[in-house]
């Protein structure tokens, strides 16, 4: 079964995702989500990380920078999409967390990146433990993503 990014609200059409998605070489990955409870971490979930860079040649990549703000608000589009793709994903309207920084990572050649974080976790009975409901948005939250063209960890052309 394919499931698609729920574009409506945030692109004309599917050629403006796919042009969005690679002019700003956009990618993914996920790290764990934890709690504490009583002095003890408990994963609950994970964090999807969206990242989008800066064109190959801009000089000023800060947060000062006008197209700092043009790079966050097309990788925010993706992720608003996505957090708007409800069935069968449990992420219906889930918060977005945008960094607000430029960061490096070797994953990513180097490149700078602008990063926006959703949170996947049991929305209705925060805080017990991952299980497979959890990873299992996680992993179809990847598929709709990778059928958009994002690409996961970085971009190869």
């Amino acid at each position: 079964m394919e499931y698609k990014l729920n574009i409506k609200g945030f692109f004309e059409n599917e050629q403006e995702l796919h042009d969005t998605v690679k002019r700003r070489k956009i990618c993914y990955d996920s790290e764990p989500y934890y709690r504490t409870k009583k002095g003890e971490l408990i994963q609950i979930g994970y964090q999807l990380n969206i990242y989008g860079t800066f064109p190959e040649d801009h000089k000023n990549a800060t947060p000062d920078d006008p197209e700092f703000t043009n790079v966050l608000r097309d990788v925010r589009r993706v992720a608003e999409a996505l957090s708007n793709t409800c069935d069968p994903l449990h992420m219906c309207e889930a918060t977005i967390l945008d960094s607000g920084t430029v960061t490096y990572a070797h994953e990513r050649k180097m490149r700078p990146d602008v990063t926006v974080h959703i949170p996947v976790f049991d929305q209705q009975n925060y805080g017990h433990p991952v299980d497979d409901k959890i990873r299992n948005t996680l992993e179809m939250a990847g598929r709709i993503l990778e059928g958009a063209g994002v690409q996961k960890t970085r971009w190869q052309e």
